[in-house]
């Protein structure tokens, strides 16, 4: 079965602002071989809901952040509104529509999208996104304790990451 996603005109990469964990920049860097500050920014955390424990305060600044894609649109986001990464895109958009409990949240998938995705599932188990997200957290309360400048998070986030991915 093709993507669901083929089908439609990408409404949640061009609206929603792409949250992502340490452990998908290093997915993406290494499949990529692109470097984080291509794509990987600390954006203030301006949603209307998300988890405070991903939450990452700093010593300047704005001082809390949430890791983030750079652009808006997605940076990954091909001209045939198509992830150009999806085999190592972040867990969250490969487990997109669906959240937490296999419910769905298409408001912004059209109606033939929505029906294939019900049949198809998503794309990754829920356990290996709540694995990661644990591991996240507990990267993020250990920043958090002893937080430092904006410019050194992502480089401490990715070097915790690293030591935590062969255990994953």
């Amino acid at each position: 079965m093709s993507s669901p996603c083929s089908l439609c005109s990408a409404e949640c990469c061009k609206t929603y602002v792409v949250t992502i964990t340490s452990f998908d920049v290093f997915r993406i860097c290494r499949e990529t071989k692109r470097k984080h500050q291509d794509f990987a920014v600390l954006h203030e955390p301006r949603l209307l809901g998300f988890d405070p424990d991903l939450i990452l305060n700093t010593t300047d600044g704005y001082e809390r952040y949430l890791l983030g894609f750079k652009s808006h649109p997605c940076i990954f986001l091909g001209k045939d509104n198509l992830c150009k990464v999806h085999d190592s895109a972040p867990l969250s958009c490969r487990y997109y529509p669906y959240r937490l409990g296999r419910k769905m949240n298409a408001r912004f998938c059209p109606l033939l999208p929505q029906l294939l995705f019900r049949i198809k599932g998503p794309d990754i188990r829920e356990d290996s996104l709540l694995k990661e997200f644990k591991a996240y957290k507990k990267i993020v309360a250990e920043w958090n304790r002893n937080p430092g400048k904006r410019e050194d998070c992502i480089s401490f986030l990715l070097r915790k990451t690293e030591e935590l991915h062969e255990n994953l």
